[in-house]
């Protein structure tokens, strides 16, 4: 099944109850904050009770839950304010090869195999650059999130007519029919771990650079996002 985004009843979806949004980023917030913080605890009590300073690796797994929760705040920031893009002439293979190092890092530990699947020629795009790559990063993290361990996860652009493409495939466990509505939705997740602020982030990009999404998804066929960004705008 095929989901465009955005569609034209998107942002009359989007206006909840002010009740409702009170009670999304309680949620949210416990996620996002409470559950880095619970770790950093943890480890902080362990090294008291030793009466030693952090060691290297309890350091490096502390500074990484606060990078959890900075990238956190950064996300609510960006969703809450309405930001200007600094958009410039960019060729999207090379922001791709430049977050594909880091996507490979985060793939490898569950057994997954990232793969690069790039148009050999593509037109230059007005992008902002760290909002793509953030864009490109939020996709790919769902992607792994969604297979678990094993699978292939691949990032392809392609060229059609007036567009450039960027998708991202998994061979995850696919996105049930009730919940197709719901994913774009801030705080939206079926994960214990997950802000439910990734793919809402990603949205609020692409609307900033007049794209679109295109979902193709069923239950144990996996996903594939398809972006589509105007050339000559």
């Amino acid at each position: 099944m095929i989901n465009i985004y955005p569609r034209a009843n998107d942002r009359e979806a989007a206006r909840i109850s002010r009740r409702d949004l009170i009670g999304l980023m309680a949620v949210g917030v416990a996620h996002g904050i409470r559950n880095p913080l619970t770790v950093i605890k943890g480890y902080l009590q362990l090294q008291d009770k030793r009466a030693v300073c952090c060691s290297g690796e309890s350091l490096a797994i502390i500074l990484q839950e606060l990078g959890k929760i900075e990238d956190f705040i950064s996300d609510i920031i960006l969703l809450a304010h309405n930001k200007t893009s600094k958009k410039s002439p960019q060729n999207l293979n090379d922001i791709v090869k430049k977050v594909y190092p880091a996507i490979q890092q985060a793939a490898a530990p569950n057994g997954i195999a990232a793969e690069l699947v790039l148009a050999e020629r593509l037109p230059l795009v007005n992008l902002d650059t760290a909002e793509i790559e953030q864009l490109i990063m939020h996709l790919a993290g769902n992607g792994i999130e969604a297979m678990g361990a094993g699978g292939r996860l691949t990032l392809g652009t392609a060229h059609e007519q007036q567009e450039v493409i960027l998708y991202v495939q998994d061979e995850g466990r696919g996105i049930p029919r009730e919940q197709k509505s719901k994913i774009f939705a801030p705080f939206f997740t079926t994960k214990a771990t997950n802000t439910g602020l990734g793919l809402a982030v990603s949205l609020s990009i692409l609307e900033r650079h007049q794209g679109r999404i295109t979902v193709l998804s069923a239950p144990g066929a996996g996903s594939i996002f398809k972006i589509r960004f105007p050339v000559g705008q």
